[in-house]
């Protein structure tokens, strides 16, 4: 599939929002191929990304997904500190999919002043009506009193950025009144099917009865989501959940009963987008299994998470369960 290709935009500084929206209604109006592409827009997708690279990364990432979920993106760069302003840009892209040609429209508001506080006024503005409003905190998570909140129908956070017990228990709260996707939870996918894998042959099935230990390594909001859903899904003891820091995650289960001990790995390979499994079981051959990791991580699990825009309460007991381990 092509990349998307800026067909129009337009620019302002120190501009009211009624002139950004009659802009925007503008550029789709004057667009040369305005009746021979397709403007099926899925939903309403507002990226919050303050910092230049978090703005940046978001874009490129919001942009590669027009085919899939064609959407009306809208990049918002608040800065309550600095003086009240709005400086706009909106850009009508055209993207080749197959046998027809979707447009799709990009709003970037650089927002100054109290105004910055309040992005929730702003976000009702370039909303599509009966359509879902995903909200996506890039690199940061929410306050709870945060205004946005209220427009989202579905808010995307990364647990990444919430590595404490303290910070994965805002979360929590916030799961309870709001719906809440997280990205990492999608990235640890292969890990958590792998994992499930190595137990699905009956004859493995009991050792889930005689965990000894788990070790989890990883940075801290991967490993300590890891192992939440672990002991939310078995029922081991926090007390004998270790977690370890470390680049990429891997995780081992050792086992034991009746005098004999198995091992139970799922590890990413270094310098490698695969993540393979081992199950070492006595007196039986080795069980192995593989996943192949996407080249654009964050692409695939924005698409992932756009696709699920629900709540999961299976990864509402893990993060639960997370809050009570430590390491």
């Amino acid at each position: 599939m092509a990349d998307a290709v800026a067909v129009d935009h337009w620019t302002g500084e120190g501009v009211r929002l009624s002139e950004v929206v009659g802009a925007l209604a503008d550029l789709r109006d004057q667009s040369s191929d305005h009746h021979s592409s397709a403007r099926t827009a899925v939903m309403t997708l507002v990226a919050v990304a303050p910092r230049d690279d978090q703005a940046y990364g978001a874009t490129g990432a919001l942009r590669s997904l027009a085919g899939h979920h064609p959407s009306r993106i809208l990049l918002l760069r608040p800065d309550p500190d600095s003086v009240a302003h709005l400086d706009a840009r909106t850009t009508l892209y055209a993207l080749d999919n197959e046998h027809h040609r979707i447009n799709f429209e990009e709003v970037r508001l650089e927002v100054g002043g109290q105004a910055a506080r309040h992005l929730d006024s702003l976000v009702e503005a370039f909303t599509l009506s009966d359509l879902p409003v995903a909200v996506w905190y890039v690199d940061s998570i929410p306050e709870a009193s945060d205004p946005l909140l209220s427009v989202a129908t579905a808010i995307l956070i990364d647990s990444r950025d919430a590595p404490d017990p303290g910070q994965l228990r805002s979360l929590l709260a916030l799961a309870r009144r709001r719906t809440l996707v997280d990205l990492s939870w999608s990235r640890l996918r292969p890990w958590r099917e792998l994992l499930a894998g190595l137990f699905e042959p009956v004859a493995n099935r009991p050792w889930l009865d005689s965990i000894e230990r788990v070790d989890i390594s990883g940075k801290a909001g991967p490993r300590r989501l890891l192992g939440g859903w672990l002991t939310a899904q078995t029922d081991v003891s926090p007390r004998r959940v270790s977690l370890h820091d470390a680049r990429h995650v891997a995780v081992q289960i050792v086992c034991r009963r009746d005098g004999r001990e198995a091992t139970f790995t799922v590890e990413r390979i270094e310098g490698q987008r695969l993540v393979v499994a081992e199950g070492v079981v006595p007196g039986a051959p080795a069980l192995r299994a593989n996943s192949l990791l996407p080249d654009d991580p964050l692409a695939t699990s924005l698409a992932t998470a756009l696709t699920h825009l629900q709540p999961d309460p299976i990864w509402e007991r893990a993060l639960s369960a997370a809050t009570a381990l430590t390491g």
